[in-house]
């Protein structure tokens, strides 16, 4: 099966998901960065606004813009989200989910205004469609994830997953970056 066949098949599982199945999963995949955001004092957490049945960080994004880490846990953290600037993603401080607008893929992001961050030491939670056995990640296709932390390597990439989308078989290229860690969630 090729890229293409495997994203839509893919893609129609994950968007057949309930509700309940997606806040679930997202909640289990929260519990874990809370667990990762404690065992640090200064953090840099890059994210991702969810699109269609991904899974969910905003409650989490909620909780770290409340300051609720900095007065319960006196935690440093900084949340960043990527904007697609032309050909290329960028990351930028947020400081609001309120301060975000629509891109043309659909998806929230960042105003240009905001702090750019350049990833370096971050905790990186990345999206997918698939992953195969060596955590190489199966994207949309854009390449923007590829290609920005091909060049930005110093950072820790964690690819969160419903179970489902584990150990999927398909042709990797150079450019398909492996994750450090995996976020799984079980479905059903």
């Amino acid at each position: 099966m090729n890229k293409g066949e495997l994203r839509k098949l893919l893609l129609d599982k994950r968007n057949s998901l309930s509700k309940e199945e997606v806040l679930s999963a997202s909640e289990s995949i929260i519990r874990e960065i809370d667990a990762l955001i404690k065992r640090n004092k200064s953090i840099v957490l890059l994210g991702f606004m969810p699109l269609g049945n991904e899974i969910d960080l905003r409650p989490l994004y909620e909780k770290i813009l409340s300051g609720y880490y900095k007065n319960e846990f006196d935690i440093d953290i900084t949340l960043a989200l990527p904007r697609v600037c032309g050909k290329e993603m960028r990351f930028f401080k947020v400081d609001s989910l309120d301060n975000l607008e629509k891109s043309k893929f659909g998806i929230m992001e960042p105003r240009l205004y905001s702090e750019e961050i350049i990833a370096k030491n971050a905790h990186v939670m990345v999206p997918l469609i698939g992953l195969n056995k060596d955590k190489r990640r199966l994207g949309f296709g854009g390449g923007f994830y590829d290609k920005y932390f091909g060049e930005h390597r110093d950072n820790t990439l964690y690819g969160l997953a419903y179970d489902f989308q584990m150990n999927i078989d398909f042709e990797v290229n150079e450019y398909d970056i492996a994750m450090d860690h995996i976020f799984m969630a079980k479905v059903g």
